[in-house]
């Protein structure tokens, strides 16, 4: 979640409330396959109603300089949060967390081919903001 906003303050609320909800529904929760699934989905819903009501005006974190390699995390969180809000879900949940497509549609409720899409253009767009080739 840390890399989907960078506010580790907003991050450490919506956690917490993801959990306490999920406390409270363990009883239906915990029969899934992946009950860890299931309260990511709730984080992020919470985390888009979060930013959506306190979204700053501040500007993102100024990147480095992109002749330098990126040997940081905190450079790939800001680079993660330059992305539009959909492409930085897939992609942080693809490539930070591991999840497979069919596991990011369903997380996500959308079609496996919609994930896809915003995982190709995620990237470009990560090749883009961090200076990388299309190659």
């Amino acid at each position: 979640m840390t890399a989907l906003t960078g506010d580790t303050r907003a991050v450490d609320d919506v956690a917490q409330d993801a959990l306490v909800i999920a406390r409270h529904r363990w009883a239906d929760i915990s029969t899934y396959d992946k009950p860890e699934a299931w309260v990511l989905k709730v984080a992020i819903r919470l985390m888009r109603r979060w930013q959506q009501r306190y979204e700053r005006e501040t500007p993102l974190v100024a990147m480095p300089d992109v002749a330098e390699p990126v040997h940081n995390l905190e450079a790939l969180h800001s680079a993660l949060r330059e992305l539009s809000p959909r492409h930085r879900e897939v992609v942080a949940l693809h490539h930070l967390l591991g999840y497979s497509v069919s596991e990011i549609a369903s997380v996500l409720v959308v079609g496996e081919s919609t994930v896809r899409t915003h995982l190709t253009r995620g990237r470009a767009e990560l090749r883009r903001i961090l200076g990388g080739s299309d190659e």
